[in-house]
């Protein structure tokens, strides 16, 4: 393996680099933390890319402000800065366990929320939380702006709907509903720098009286893109929290995963692990949730 000639571009502001790569086509490659990217390219994995358009430089992307909405993460916040964050700590403790099972902290010191979005890694250990959470990205081509919920970014692996010449500038997390609760559990073959085998995040939002008002199952690593399991969803609304509906959802869910068959498991493990790993997700959902929310 090899790095093959490439040109960078550090561009001091937003309009500079989406003309970049408006210019430059196909040839350009938008580089944040680079611990994807580059591994791209040093594999050939990523061909006829000899331009890297620097975010580095640009102005207002390393911070996580608070709205009158949510919390508004910037591209360039690595994981590791995201995690301790006290607001994120307090309202979305279940970004921070995913942030917990990701690589190695040398990847989450480098590595940028923003870009385990973009790049549309199937095993990413983040996307799910953010669709689970309802999470959107704001997107800016320099002259144009426009927002998409995280779960309509995918097309496949390593393909979003983004244009050539857009940006994601920004993650919005809403401000997460009372009696709500958000949870990631994730299974891989070792303790460390392991990529997940299988992922779930899981959302439920209790009315008054305890019951489930509205689910969310969110399957990772066992599709071409992090996807919503609907049936596991559509099962769990209205029923009573417990065992056996956790248990069902799991095998609901386990039946909506589309699992490749590859070294680290078969497609029969990981529809195991779904199950599994569904149950699990949602009894830490349902803590949260009783304890007020989160």
């Amino acid at each position: 393996m090899h790095m093959p000639d490439v040109r960078l571009h550090e561009p001091g502001n937003l309009k500079s680099a989406c003309d970049l790569l408006r210019q430059l086509s196909d040839r350009a490659r938008v580089l944040a933390g680079g611990t994807d990217i580059l591994v791209d390219l040093r594999q050939d994995r990523v061909t006829g890319v000899d331009q890297l358009v620097s975010l580095r430089r640009i102005p207002g992307l390393n911070d996580i402000e608070e709205t009158a909405d949510g919390l508004r993460i910037g591209a360039m916040v690595t994981p590791t800065a995201a995690a301790r964050h006290e607001r994120i700590r307090e309202l979305f403790p279940a970004l921070v366990d995913a942030v917990g099972s990701m690589a190695g902290w040398q990847v989450r010191s480098l590595a940028t929320m923003a870009g385990n979005i973009a790049r549309a890694v199937p095993c990413s250990d983040l996307a799910p939380v953010f669709v689970v959470a309802g999470a959107e990205v704001q997107l800016n081509a320099g002259t144009s702006k426009r927002r998409l919920f995280v779960r309509d970014c995918f097309v496949g692996p390593r393909l979003t709907v983004f244009r050539h010449d857009e940006i994601l500038t920004h993650i919005l997390l809403p401000f997460p509903r009372s009696s709500s609760g958000l949870s990631y559990r994730k299974f891989g073959l070792r303790g460390a720098n392991a990529i997940a085998v299988a992922g779930v995040a899981a959302g439920l939002w209790l009315n008054a009286r305890g019951m489930i008002e509205e689910a969310r199952i969110v399957l990772g690593a066992v599709a071409p893109v992090p996807c919503v399991s609907p049936k596991a969803s559509a099962f769990l609304a209205g029923k009573k929290p417990g065992d056996d509906v956790f248990a069902e959802a799991g095998r609901l869910a386990a039946q909506d995963a589309l699992p490749i068959c590859d070294v680290r498991g078969s497609d029969d493990y990981r529809r195991d692990l779904v199950k599994a790993l569904t149950e699990d997700a949602l009894n830490e959902a349902l803590k949260r949730a009783r304890k007020g929310g989160n």
